[in-house]
């Protein structure tokens, strides 16, 4: 039998979002649920992109979920030109 994980969740601010994407990447652990928060993120810089594509590559790789929460459309626009969209769930 197997004991489903509690998710794990993750706010992040404007100022801290590349830091705080490393972090949940290097904690993420096989079979994890991770949310995290977008609703306080307005935009997204390429160092920004770069991190949740390193987060997208370590979920894929340890079969771990990673769902987005409260993207705005700009954000989201943003993530289908980098062809991220795809690689997350979306949450309202």
């Amino acid at each position: 039998m197997t004991t489903a994980k509690t998710p794990t969740y993750l706010e992040l601010k404007s100022d801290n979002v590349g830091r705080a994407l490393d972090e949940a990447r290097e904690k993420l652990e096989p079979g994890d649920e991770l949310r995290v928060e977008f609703s306080r993120v307005t935009r997204i810089d390429p160092c920004v992109v770069r991190g949740l594509e390193a987060l997208a590559q370590s979920a894929e790789e340890k079969a771990a979920k990673v769902t987005l929460r409260g993207v705005n459309v700009e954000v989201y626009k943003a993530l289908k030109l980098a062809r991220l969209a795809s690689r997350f769930s979306f949450e309202g």
